[in-house]
């Protein structure tokens, strides 16, 4: 298993790799969103927003621990999120699936975490729910495949290799799920650089049929 250290030291690798290009303006598009989700919101949010949850939808958060900053950096048009997950109800409860590393997450499994605790301010500064139209077959269908992810327990990809699926990071994890609920490959744009390809956090958001249903600023 790989050590924190050298988790540290593959993310600032590959945010050196980054560091040459200049960030790319948001499209007008994309800017009109992040525009009308500016104002913070109370505490009173949280409770708020899960009652606009559908199946399906996508979580992002904003980390408060150094390595959320580091990953977010990974972001090239929008670096406010650093993590996602997909939210589905079970038994009466809005569950997150997400796959996480570090000390949080010691055996790196792919989790399963309530949505309040998911997007909790005692680790977060933020977060906010995207989603997409999707039909209930749809939703059916990715809800299938991120419960055989989660079943499989399928660990962290600390190597960030879109071309493997027995290991997934957080957005890799979002970007093959909603590919194979909507029989495609190319949902959401992945980003390369000098020959690397990976799939961000913002080029989950980033697709023009994404709606941002709310923005919460702790």
């Amino acid at each position: 298993m790989m050590s924190m250290g050298n988790r540290i030291f593959v993310a600032l690798l590959i945010c050196s790799l980054l560091a040459s290009c200049k960030p790319k303006s948001l499209d007008s598009t994309s800017a009109e969103k992040n525009k009308a989700c500016e104002k913070p919101l109370s505490q009173k949010g949280l409770s708020e927003s899960r009652h606009l949850l559908q199946n399906g939808d996508i979580i992002l958060r904003t980390g408060n621990d150094v390595i959320s900053g580091i990953f977010a950096q990974l972001n090239k048009r929008d670096k406010t999120y650093s993590h996602c997950g997909i939210a589905f109800i079970e038994n009466g409860h809005w569950m997150v699936y997400h796959s996480i590393g570090g000390e949080d997450n010691p055996d790196e499994k792919l989790r399963r975490d309530p949505f309040e605790k998911f997007v909790g301010s005692d680790h977060n500064l933020g977060f906010a729910i995207c989603r997409y139209p999707l039909t209930e077959n749809q939703s059916q269908k990715l809800q299938k495949t991120v419960t055989l992810f989660y079943d499989n327990h399928t660990p962290f990809d600390m190597k960030f290799d879109l071309k493997t699926d027995d290991h997934l990071y957080c957005a890799e994890m979002v970007y093959k799920a909603f590919n194979i609920a909507l029989n495609t490959s190319h949902f959401f744009a992945t980003t390369t650089h000098k020959g690397f390809e990976y799939v961000s956090t913002d080029n989950i958001f980033g697709n023009n049929n994404a709606r941002i249903l709310c923005h919460i600023v702790y």
